[in-house]
């Protein structure tokens, strides 16, 4: 089993070989995890980014609508919907993933070929989720802002422009969305990894893992998520 010491101090000891390995598994991983889901993460971001300008402009003064959207959006709403649908949609895949290559003597074959798991198998698929994370909490934070603004302008005009809410976005608002995405994507790779990787004896253990990887994994952000909001407040 893996270890979180190799972990860290492995990028340091491979060779150029080796790096060249992780980087290819690394780019497949943003590609699937980043690139793939910015349509869902967008629509995501843009019906809630509607519901809290409408529901902000019925029940909160004018002049504070600007401020308590952009800051609901950029350190709530935004990284809980990046968490969930990397949680859902990728550390369910990785779980599912790792388990087959277990079952099917791969992981074993790699061991037996020298590689090291941690380098080969796990750090790709963490740093994947960390970048992706992290693209993807600057593009739903741009599409809530924007599009949701826009749209809930077409339902009912909206007694302020987008410039406002556009400056009561402040750089704490937009460091805390960041370290949000980048350690919700970090827990649900590794919650995913462990996962998949403790499968032992039979394919029925699959949906198992898939379902253990998305139950913890959205656990995770959730308690994340609490902490880092009172740590910030």
């Amino acid at each position: 089993m893996w270890t979180y010491g190799a972990l860290v101090v492995g990028p340091w000891l491979m060779r150029r070989a080796g790096l060249r390995v992780v980087l290819g598994t690394t780019i497949e991983q943003v590609r699937f995890t980043g690139a793939q889901a910015l349509p869902l993460v967008a629509l995501a971001a843009l019906a809630l980014g509607t519901l809290v300008f409408t529901q902000a402009n019925a029940y909160v003064p004018v002049d504070y609508i600007p401020k308590v959207a952009a800051t609901l959006l950029a350190r709530e709403v935004v990284p809980l919907v990046v968490g969930i649908v990397i949680v859902g949609r990728s550390g369910t895949a990785i779980a599912v993933q790792l388990a087959s290559m277990r079952l099917d003597g791969e992981v074993k074959a790699l061991v037996s070929m020298g590689m090291i798991l941690e380098h080969v198998v796990v750090l790709p698929r963490l740093l994947g989720a960390v970048v992706s994370a992290a693209l993807l909490g600057a593009w739903g934070l741009a599409v809530g802002l924007v599009l949701g603004y826009g749209v809930s302008d077409l339902v009912e005009p909206l007694p302020f422009r987008l410039a406002l809410v556009l400056r009561a976005v402040a750089p704490g608002d937009v460091l805390l969305l960041l370290l949000k995405c980048v350690l919700f994507g970090a827990g649900a790779a590794v919650v995913a990894v462990r996962e998949g990787l403790q499968v032992r004896t039979s394919s029925v253990e699959l949906p198992r893992a898939a379902t253990n990887s998305a139950v913890r994994g959205v656990g995770l952000c959730m308690v994340l998520n609490v902490v880092l909001s009172l740590l910030a407040a």
